[in-house]
Formats: C-alpha cells, sequence, structure tokens
C-alpha cells in the first residue's frame, strides 16, 4: 500500500514546481531579433542554448506607448532590449513585448532631468522648461500655417511691397 502522506508530498511538489516555473516565465528579458512590420509582431532572443544556440520567442506583438485618443507608432530597433510579458506564466501567442530600458547598444537620448526627448534616426524633439526644440530636418504639411495668428503658410501675403531690394512689412493678419 502507498504511502499517503508521500505521495501527497510529492503532488504538492510538482504543483509548486509549476507555478514557480510560471512566475520565472511571466517576465523575461531580451533583445529583438526580427521584426515583421507588416504582421506589427516580432521575436525577442530570450536565451542561449548550452550549444550557444540563440532562443528566440514565438511571434509575439510588441507595445505601443499610446493606442486610442492619441497615438504613437514606434516600431523597436533591432537589438533593441525589451520584456517579454506573459500574464499566464505560459509564453505563447498571447504573450507582448514591452519596452524594456536603455542599454549599450541603445544608449538613453538625453541626462537632462527636466526635458523630455524624442529622438529616431536624425529627427529630435526635446521638450523643456524653455519650450518646444526640433532637430533635424523639418518638413510641415497642411492646408495652413501660423504664427502669432499670422498666416506664414505657403499662400501668405506680405503688406507694403516695395520694389528692388528693399524690405517688406510683415504678413498680413
Amino acid at each position: 500500500m502507498r504511502d499517503l502522506a508521500a505521495t501527497e508530498f510529492r503532488r504538492q511538489a510538482i504543483k509548486l514546481d509549476r507555478a514557480e516555473r510560471r512566475l520565472a516565465l511571466m517576465r523575461l528579458s531580451g533583445k529583438v531579433k526580427v521584426v515583421d512590420p507588416d504582421r506589427r509582431m516580432l521575436r525577442l532572443v530570450i536565451a542561449t542554448s548550452s550549444s550557444g544556440a540563440e532562443v528566440l520567442s514565438p511571434w509575439v506583438r510588441w507595445q505601443e506607448p499610446a493606442a486610442g485618443g492619441m497615438r504613437v507608432h514606434s516600431q523597436p530597433a533591432i537589438g533593441e532590449q525589451m520584456a517579454l510579458v506573459s500574464s499566464s506564466g505560459s509564453v505563447g501567442e498571447v504573450s507582448i513585448a514591452v519596452p524594456a530600458t536603455y542599454d549599450r547598444d541603445h544608449a538613453a537620448p538625453s541626462q537632462a532631468d527636466d526635458t523630455a526627448v524624442f529622438e529616431r534616426g536624425k529627427g529630435r524633439i526635446e521638450l523643456g522648461p524653455d519650450g518646444i526644440r526640433l532637430l533635424g530636418p523639418v518638413k510641415i504639411e497642411g492646408e495652413s500655417l501660423t504664427h502669432n495668428d499670422r498666416n506664414v503658410g505657403h499662400d501668405h501675403k506680405h503688406t507694403d511691397v516695395l520694389k528692388g531690394g528693399d524690405l517688406t512689412g510683415p504678413p498680413e493678419s
């Protein structure tokens, strides 16, 4: 006859082992290996096997900073550090890759404590105590462009226009 206490102890040990495994798999760090922009999915390198081969996550969606009234799109870069979050502890299609932190491969764009910095390629926006600063090539498209309630767009007209090399007056209000 089996020892019921020993059987129950083994059963509880197995349940504990499974629970610890799920907890360990709820959040894994990894680096972006490949991105499929059409499907808006990626795979992360989440480990290295004993033979040295990269262990890849399944294809998962990535989290954007905002996806409602305000929408932000920023495709993760190859090599970018992310966290693979699986709230159930089972890594799979319902897992999601969320931005992690800066590292040696992708340094912070600023060390300022009073300025928010958005940077992508050659473009950079700085929101600081002195206002907004745009760096890089700037392209403005739209039906109108105003500055201090004055039209400065492609169709603006100037006042006091004189012939020759004289300066004109300000744009019309």
